[in-house]
C-alpha cells in the first residue's frame, strides 16, 4: 500500500517517538511505578476559563491566554492521573494562560480518569480497583493518542510558535519524551513517575524539575541519579526540592497547608517562568 503524503508525514512524525519508548523498555528505572500515593490528595474549588475541543481525536482542555505578547507561545499540559479536565488541573492550566500561554491538555485517559475511581474526597469507591492494570490501559491508550496529537497541535498554532511542555506524574513522560525532540524549547516536570535513565540522556531540551522532598515514587537517590545523569551528558537544567511537602503537591496540595499551598503556587511559578526564559 502506498500512503498519501499526508499519511506519510504522520507516520515519520511518530518515528522519534516509537523510538524513545523502546530505548526507555531496556533503560533502569529513575523515577517508579504509580502508586496509590498518585491517587491522594486534595480537590480544589474556583472557577475555570478553558473550554472542551477535540484534537486528533482526543477531547481537549484548551485555555487561551489573557493577553498576547509579540511571540504565540504554547504549553502542552500532560496532566497527572486525574485527567486534564480535573478542576485542579483546570485551574492550573488557566494560570499558565494567564501568564500569556496557549494550554492544551488531552484527555488521553478517554474519560476514564482516576477521578472516576474515587470520591469527592479522592477516596477510592471500589477497594478492589486494580491500579496497575488501569495504568497499563492508560500507557496503551495514550502511546497512541499522544504523537499525533502532538503534530496536530502545531500545526494548530503554526512553526513560529514557541512549544513547551509540562507533565505531572503520569504525564512526566510524554514530557521527557518531547523534550528530546526539536517540537519544543522547553520542558518540565513535577513529581513524576515511571522515568528511566534514557528519558534524562536523551533530552535534549532545557528541563525543569520542580520535586517534593518526601516522595516514594522519586525519592532523593533517584532525584540525585537524575541529576548526575543530567551533568555527566551536559544537560541544561533546573531541579528545586520543596520541603515538608509530598508526592502530588503541585497539583492536589491539602488547602489548609500553607507549606504545602506556597510549595504548588511556586512550582507552577517556576515553569512558567522557566518557558518565558525560552519562549520570549
Amino acid at each position: 500500500m502506498i500512503l498519501s503524503s499526508r499519511a506519510a508525514l504522520g507516520f515519520i512524525s511518530v518515528l522519534p517517538w516509537i523510538s524513545l519508548a523502546l530505548a526507555a523498555l531496556s533503560s533502569p528505572s529513575v523515577a517508579g511505578a504509580l502508586t496509590k500515593n498518585c491517587t491522594k490528595g486534595w480537590r480544589h474549588s474556583g472557577t475555570t476559563t478553558g473550554k472542551n475541543v477535540t484534537i486528533a481525536g482526543v477531547s481537549t482542555y484548551l485555555v487561551e491566554p489573557t493577553h498576547h505578547s509579540g511571540t504565540k507561545k504554547v504549553i502542552l499540559f500532560y496532566s497527572d492521573v486525574f485527567g486534564s479536565f480535573f478542576i485542579n488541573n483546570q485551574l492550573l492550566q488557566d494560570y499558565f494562560a494567564s501568564q500569556g500561554y496557549y494550554v492544551l491538555g488531552p484527555d488521553y485517559f478517554f474519560g476514564d480518569s482516576i477521578g472516576l475511581h474515587v470520591d469527592k474526597d479522592l477516596q477510592p469507591i471500589d477497594p478492589n480497583f486494580n491500579l496497575t492494570a488501569w495504568v497499563e490501559k492508560s500507557r496503551r491508550q495514550a502511546a497512541q493518542a499522544v504523537p499525533p496529537w502532538n503534530q496536530a497541535v502545531r500545526e494548530r498554532y503554526g512553526k513560529n510558535a514557541k512549544y513547551n511542555a509540562v507533565g505531572y506524574c503520569f504525564g512526566a513522560m510524554y514530557a521527557m519524551n518531547i523534550g528530546a525532540t526539536d517540537d519544543v524549547v522547553a520542558t518540565a516536570f513535577a513529581h513524576p513517575a515511571e522515568l528511566t535513565e534514557s528519558h534524562f540522556t536523551s533530552l535534549t531540551k532545557p528541563l525543569l524539575m520542580s520535586c517534593s522532598e518526601i516522595d516514594q515514587t522519586f525519592p532523593t537517590a533517584d532525584r540525585n541519579r537524575a541529576v548526575d545523569l543530567l551533568t555527566e551528558n551536559k544537560k541544561m537544567y533546573h531541579y528545586q526540592v520543596f520541603s515538608g511537602v509530598v508526592h502530588g503537591f503541585a497539583t492536589r496540595s491539602n488547602p489548609n497547608d500553607s507549606n504545602a499551598v506556597w510549595a504548588m503556587h511556586h512550582s507552577a511559578k517556576s515553569v512558567a517562568g522557566w518557558f518565558d526564559r525560552f519562549s520570549d
